[in-house]
């Protein structure tokens, strides 16, 4: 074999292994490419078809007293300390109702807050959205260019 026939013999070799290694990576691009179109695609979806759940917190019912009972609570009450003075005196009704009332106002706190904090990560997620999208679009961009 000659010199010449060597030469175009590893020339040949070269440039195929070249092209199969250039093959093997457009294959790979073009995979990651549909993966991202996939998942720009369930974003979308998340964005035009939002699936909002509501969730219920159920609130303790607040026992509200008529005045005949307060009445007659205090009087028991009255009779009570009357009979016995050695022992410790009860607390009083009004402070268990302020009890009660700074009780539902906490749970309305949380309930507020936890109801702030969701608008606030539907909001991030719709920024982050329009981010990726934004991202997806510049890429399309160079990659016809």
């Amino acid at each position: 074999m000659s010199s010449a026939e060597c030469l175009r013999d590893f020339v040949n070799e070269r440039l195929t292994a070249a092209a199969e290694e250039i093959f093997r990576v457009f294959k790979q691009t073009i995979v990651q490419y549909e993966e991202e179109i996939d998942r720009q695609r369930r974003l979308l979806d998340i964005v035009w078809k939002p699936e909002i759940t509501v969730h219920r917190i159920e609130l303790p019912q607040q026992h509200v007293c008529k005045e005949e009972e307060v009445l007659a609570d205090q009087q028991l009450c009255n009779q009570e300390r009357s009979s016995s003075l050695d022992q410790e005196e009860p607390e009083p009704p009004q402070v268990k109702e302020e009890q009660e009332e700074l009780d539902t106002s906490q749970e309305g706190e949380q309930l507020n807050q936890t109801v702030t904090t969701s608008c606030s990560l539907t909001t991030l997620m719709r920024a982050k959205i329009r981010k990726e999208a934004n991202l997806k679009t510049q890429l399309e961009m160079q990659t016809h260019n």
